[in-house]
């Protein structure tokens, strides 16, 4: 490879310049070399001839081998060997002369020696050359050829530090040749070595120094042009490898030649763009635009400034160079393949915005794709593209459009192309985008556009693979627009007559039915139907459910109004050809109407039938048991409403009220609610509703005084409660333990259950020690039995004093004018009873009387008792308003009626004669009342039961059977039936509001 710059230097001017003058002649040179071969050859090695002659021939070789050279890398050769041979001669002879010249004239042959070993790639030999030549008593301009040599081989490996220090020492001697080189290569080292702002440095200076603005030492103070535009241009190099500074543009610009200003900093803007330096080279691209005066030039500086503006999310910017591009495109002769560069940018400044925002296109995308249409109207595949980008904004009009320009330069291309493959290609393409354009089309809802779509399919698609589809699609918007009786006709006719595919006829065989069903034409749905389920068998199955579903739609429409005609349209449907759902819905509807007209039995079958459905839903499954339940219920079957219930979720209602509701059931139908109310009791957190529970279980119990102790935990907030358990266990066992027991809660709680059982315990206490004070008497036998019972009866009128502070401490009416009547009766009966005691024998008179002054003042006390006893009671008696409270004490209380009427009979015994009518009367009526919730026979409770079942619905017959329950003390059933009369009154009146 020869040196760039560089020339193979001759020994002698006389025989270079003979040389020179022959050049142009081979023959002459080749005759010239073969002439002094023979002279060489003749001469004697000691002659002193020979050296010159030597010298001479080496130079011809050098010239000739140079020559042949230029002519092979003229005819374009890969592996250059020519010149090799007269190359390795002209060494030879080099060789032999360097041991007989001067010390001189040496130097330059080792100089020549080297080049000659560089060209022949035997860089050792070259390098022991130039090394000699340095060696040698070389003038400094030659030493500097030698550097300079030294310096290029160094560089040719790389190893840029030698080569800087070599370079420097050529820059460094005066005189010395292709010191323009050699400045130019030292930048080049130290921009290798990483020395950026030296390397610009030194290429400044070429720039600036006229001595170093050629390249070899003939053109010093003479600019070369080419050489300035190679620095020029490598300085844009190493500045964009630097990264650009502000004013390296106008810096570029001032020190490159005039011819190449601008080109070399649209260079550096290239690199910048290049290197990614976005922000730097838009500064030095609008260097460019604003220096160029050549549009094209223009046109690439604002296309480049649009991208680089996008990328730096400047996007109005960006807008306005990709604008301010495409009108300067109009401006110029620019075709695509003359401006490619610019095209292309400007194409894909608006694919790359597209391909940001691909998820959401934003207006200005659109618009950029719209003014791009506006100077490339032939760009198909940029329509194709700005419809996708227009269908994803939901701009579908716009989408359209452009899908249609498309369309037309598909057609275009197709029809122009003569390649049959092509043509297959485009056709497949055409298709594919026609389609789109409908899809479009469609989605705009603009109907004028979708039928143009339409059109523009029919007209322009080579392949017609949608025809029928598009044909479809046109009857289908005749159904849309709601003209219902014309588009089902025609969908009709697609489907039975239509030659499209299966698959569409079948479609509009299905939307001709949904146009009927709009219609509410059931008739012809049923008809039609039947006639698609021949047509098409292998949909057989679904159109015969479209002619079920047709029989459900009649029924539903008749099911407000005249629901037994509804019932009589269902007799129609044929389950087998129904589906499961159609199945189910009739299966409800059966079950629905056969209830509202009160056709319980015939629902209960219909409920068994939908629970035998295997794909119910759990809801369902859970409205069948719900309806199951409650027929059972309508005709009183509590064990079947029982064990659906057992089956049911409740949904709405919450897991404390379905364990209550399950025993409820369990007590209506018979069977033990142990089990649910004690779930109750452990979930529950509700106090007082658990304490009523505790009641219905000992209610319950077959040993009530053992579980009214088990579950009294239960009433310890509500000891009213309690204490009504505890007289319900009394009435039940006769245990006045359990009384006792319950008082021990009472506190100072004043509830009618603990007025009740006081009542009961002072009355009882007062009636036994009435009879037992009653039946003691006095003994007279003698005086110690005289004493011994009047002690005795002192102790009982005690126990009646002590009685009757208990009433009083009580406040209860009839405890206390009872006790206090007690303590009246005995206390005056014991006086008397004493002053008739016969006296003592052997008294003087005067021991007589005074005896009984005595014993009148031992028992003035019982006198005085008896005596206030009466004035109380006399109090009580006044009372206007007792006989009213105790009325409306037995009314409140009737289940206490037994003991209530006892209580009054008690009263009425010591009343006075003018009230003793009315307190008897009292107690005839509580009796009477009482007598009247006497529970009815087996036959009455089943007569009335039997009546409900008949009359479900009927509000006398839950009143007649309520009635009777509550004489029969069913309190379970009581409670059922109270709420089924309750939601009975609450539907009569929401009925009744609704009419209104």
């Amino acid at each position: 490879m020869m040196k760039k710059g560089l020339l193979v230097l001759s020994l002698s001017a006389g025989v270079a310049a003979h040389a020179q003058n022959v050049a142009t002649a081979g023959t002459t040179q080749d005759l010239l070399i073969q002439k002094l071969t023979q002279v060489q050859v003749g001469l004697a090695p000691a002659d002193p001839a020979r050296v010159a002659v030597l010298l001479r021939l080496a130079d011809l070789h050098a010239e000739r081998a140079r020559q042949l050279s230029m002519k092979e890398l003229a005819d374009g050769c890969v592996v250059c060997k020519a010149g090799e041979k007269d190359r390795q001669k002209a060494l030879s002879y080099y060789s032999e002369a360097l041991t007989k010249v001067s010390a001189s004239s040496a130097a330059k042959v080792h100089l020549q020696m080297g080049h000659l070993y560089e060209l022949q790639g035997q860089n050792d030999l070259a390098e022991k050359s130039y090394l000699a030549m340095l060696s040698s008593s070389s003038s400094p301009v030659e030493m500097a050829e030698a550097n300079l040599s030294l310096a290029e081989m160094a560089f040719r490996k790389s190893d840029f530090t030698k080569a800087e220090a070599l370079y420097g020492k050529v820059l460094a001697t005066e005189g010395a040749s292709s010191q323009g080189l050699a400045a130019y290569r030292k930048a080049w080292c130290a921009f290798r070595m990483n020395n950026l702002d030296s390397s610009l440095v030194q290429l400044e200076e070429i720039l600036k120094n006229p001595k170093l603005q050629s390249r070899m030492a003939s053109g010093r103070g003479v600019a070369d042009p080419q050489f300035l535009e190679e620095v020029s241009r490598d300085m844009a190099t190493f500045m964009a490898a630097r990264g650009i500074k502000d004013g390296d543009a106008e810096k570029l610009y001032s020190l490159s030649p005039e011819a190449f200003k601008l080109q070399q900093v649209t260079l550096l803007a290239r690199e910048g763009l290049r290197l990614g330096q976005k922000e730097a080279t838009l500064k030095v691209w609008d260097f460019v635009y604003q220096k160029q005066a050549d549009v094209k030039g223009r046109l690439e500086a604002q296309v480049r400034m649009a991208q680089l503006h996008f990328d730096l999310k400047n996007t109005a910017a960006a807008a306005n160079a990709y604008q301010m591009g495409l009108s300067l495109w109009g401006a110029t002769d620019c075709t695509l393949s003359s401006c490619e560069e610019s095209a292309k940018g400007l194409r894909q400044f608006v694919v790359g915005w597209n391909r940001i925002e691909n998820a959401k296109p934003s207006a200005e995308l659109l618009t950029a794709y719209d003014e791009y249409f506006k100077v490339f109207s032939d760009d198909e595949d940029m329509y194709v593209w700005g419809a996708q980008a227009a269908a994803q904004a939901n701009q579908y009009a716009q989408a359209a459009t452009w899908t249609a320009l498309a369309n037309k330069v598909i057609l275009a291309e197709y029809q122009g192309e003569k390649d049959a493959a092509q043509q297959k290609a485009l056709a497949e393409k055409l298709e594919k985008n026609l389609l789109l354009g409908i899809e479009n089309a469609e989605k705009s809802k603009d109907e004028a556009l979708l039928a143009s779509a339409q059109e523009d399919y029919l007209q322009k698609s080579v392949l017609k693979q949608k025809t029928f589809d598009v044909q479809y699609q046109k009857a289908y918007a005749v159904y849309q627009k709601g003209n219902y009786p014309v588009a089902a006709e025609q969908l009709r006719q697609l489907a039975v007559e239509g030659k499209g595919p299966r698959q569409i006829q079948i479609q509009a065989a299905e939307l001709s039915l949904d146009a009927l069903a709009i219609l509410k034409d059931d008739a012809r749905i049923q008809q039609w139907a039947s006639d698609y389920a021949t047509k098409f068998a292998d949909k057989k199955a679904e159109f015969q459910h479209v002619q079920q579903k047709s029989i459900l739609t009649q029924s539903a429409k008749l099911a407000a109004a005249q629901p037994d005609q509804a019932l009589a349209a269902l007799a129609s449907f044929s389950p087998a050809a129904a589906s499961a759902e159609d199945r189910k819905i009739y299966l409800k509807n059966k079950i629905l109407l056969n209830e509202k007209l009160n056709k319980i039995t015939e629902a209960r079958v219909a409920v068994e039938d939908l629970l035998r459905e295997t794909t119910l839903t759990a809801e369902e499954r859970e409205f069948a048991l719900g309806r199951k339940v409650w027929f059972a219920e309508l005709e009183l079957d509590f064990a079947t409403a029982l064990k659906a219930a057992e089956q049911m979720q409740f949904g709405s209602l919450s897991q404390d009220e379905k364990v209550l509701k399950l025993a409820l059931y369990s007590e209506l139908a018979d069977k033990d609610p142990k089990n649910y109310y004690s779930q109750y009791l452990k979930q529950s957190k509700d106090a007082e509703k658990k304490a009523l529970i505790a009641t219905q279980l000992i209610r319950l119990s077959k040993s009530p005084v053992k579980d009214l102790e088990t579950y009294k935990p239960y009433f310890k907030d509500n000891a009213g409660l309690f204490a009504r358990a505890s007289l319900e266990v009394y009435g039940m066992t006769g245990d006045k333990k359990v009384l006792e027991k319950a008082l021990k809660e009472k506190g100072s709680n004043k509830q009618d259950a603990f007025v009740m059982i006081e009542k009961i315990m002072i009355l009882g206490d007062v009636k036994a020690l009435e009879a037992q004070v009653a039946a003691h008497q006095l003994d007279t036998k003698n005086q110690n039995t005289i004493a011994s019972s009047l002690k005795a009866r002192v102790k009982l009128l005690e126990k009646v004093d002590a009685l009757a502070n208990r009433a009083i401490a009580s406040g209860d009416f009839s405890s206390q004018l009872l006790a206090l009547q007690l303590v009246s009766k005995e206390n005056s009966r014991f006086y008397n009873e004493v002053l008739s005691l016969p006296m003592p024998a052997g008294l003087t008179p005067e021991q007589e009387s005074e005896y009984l002054t005595i014993l009148s003042q031992q028992v003035a006390p019982n006198q005085n008792t008896a005596t206030m006893a009466d004035a109380k009671l006399k109090e009580f008696w006044e009372q206007k308003s007792t006989l009213d409270s105790y009325k409306a004490f037995s009314t409140q209380n009737s289940e206490w009626a037994k003991y209530i009427v006892e209580e009054v009979n008690a009263v009425a015994a010591v009343a006075p004669e003018a009230q003793k009518a009315s307190w008897t009367a009292l107690a005839a009526d509580i009796k009477a009342s009482e007598m009247s919730q006497q529970k009815p026979s087996l036959a009455e409770l089943e007569k009335a039961r039997t009546n409900l079942k008949q009359n479900p619905f009927a509000a006398a017959a839950i009143q007649e059977a309520l009635t009777l329950e509550k004489k029969a003390q069913r309190k379970s059933m009581v409670e059922y039936l109270e709420s089924r009369l309750a939601s009975l009154e609450k539907k009569d009146s929401e009925v009744k509001g609704n009419q209104q």
